[in-house]
């Protein structure tokens, strides 16, 4: 375990690395340095962050040097998915432990690749490293807020036992142009992080999945298998690309469903905030809780949100369901 201000870097922080190097800051971690692609985009991503939240670290565009020269103990891998794996390996090389961005490893230019196959390649790297490794997979921190609504609306009778999971999330990823695959590759780890956090370890019943994809959205179902329950649970999954519009994003249990959003409070920090009918809850932003669950493992001992094994299981039941759509996946 670290001390209470451990050394902390970012692998890519324009996107949503930008995110994880200011809650970082926020959470007392010494934001040391980050990685980019090249000289250009480092001073562009400096600048932003220091507009930020008054960054005061180094800028590197070698991964390896950064690693070498600054000496973090914490590290978010938030490259592009096809060098998480180079990522990942490379910091668990250096003693640091790791929060990798979802998925954990995805080819789309490359299909011959298994990203399977490298998932638990790291899994491996970091476990003989002995260093923690999470995957932010940040969603299945809306379990705990969703059970804490349905208390408050007194509804907390008719999602027990848990029999149905459901959820549904638009977005405009890649500026609203995304399609068909990419748009379950983009998202999909999300939901199903939902049906991890809610249902329990577990896997998908081979066979039971179901996938149809269009050219906006993708709608899944399959049953899940939830170990510490010893139960079967139905999980369906829907997720889209919405140029304009306003975004649909529900999750529930049983039929009972919840409306989230995200956005700021009056105090201007953003939250995130889940409602049934008239009734609301508001809780910590999913990503503040994804990092800061990271954090305290890391200096305090105890379980990250979705440990990087859930997330390697998080990634074979998206590969095989999108198999079950006709997709190669090409893994």
């Amino acid at each position: 375990m670290l001390n209470s201000r451990p050394r902390a870097a970012v692998i890519g922080a324009s996107g949503i690395g930008k995110h994880h190097a200011k809650w970082y800051h926020l959470l007392g971690c010494e934001l040391v340095a980050f990685a980019g692609s090249s000289p250009e985009t480092v001073e562009k991503t400096s600048e932003a962050l220091r507009d930020l939240f008054g960054f005061e670290g180094q800028g590197y565009w070698d991964v390896q040097e950064m690693l070498e020269e600054a000496r973090p103990e914490l590290v978010s891998v938030c490259s592009p998915p096809e060098l998480h794996k180079e990522h990942v390996l490379a910091a668990a090389a250096a003693g640091c432990h790791v929060m990798c961005e979802k998925p954990v490893a995805w080819y789309e230019h490359d299909p011959e690749r298994d990203a399977l196959a490298d998932a638990y390649e790291m899994l491996d790297a970091v476990e003989q490293a002995g260093v923690l490794a999470a995957v932010n997979t940040q969603y299945a921190a809306a379990a705990q807020s969703y059970f804490a609504l349905c208390e408050l609306a007194g509804l907390s009778a008719e999602v027990e036992p848990i029999e149905r999971v459901e959820m549904q999330m638009d977005s405009r990823g890649r500026g609203g142009q995304a399609r068909r695959e990419e748009i379950w590759i983009d998202l999909a780890s999300h939901p199903l992080s939902i049906v991890q956090a809610i249902c329990g370890p577990g896997e998908m019943v081979a066979g039971s999945e179901r996938c149809r994809i269009e050219e906006k959205q993708v709608e899944a179902t399959f049953t899940y298998a939830a170990r510490d329950k010893q139960a079967l649970i139905e999980a369906r999954v829907v997720v889209g690309n919405v140029p304009e519009g306003a975004l649909v994003r529900k999750l529930g249990v049983n039929g009972v469903l919840a409306d989230y959003e995200g956005r700021n409070d009056e105090a201007g920090q953003f939250c995130a905030y889940l409602s049934i009918g008239d009734t609301e809850l508001k809780a910590t932003d999913f990503v503040q809780e994804s990092l800061s669950r990271f954090v305290e493992a890391v200096c305090e001992g105890g379980k990250p949100l979705m440990a990087f094994a859930d997330g390697a299981a998080n990634l074979r039941m998206q590969i095989n369901i999108l198999r079950a759509g006709g997709q190669s996946a090409g893994q």
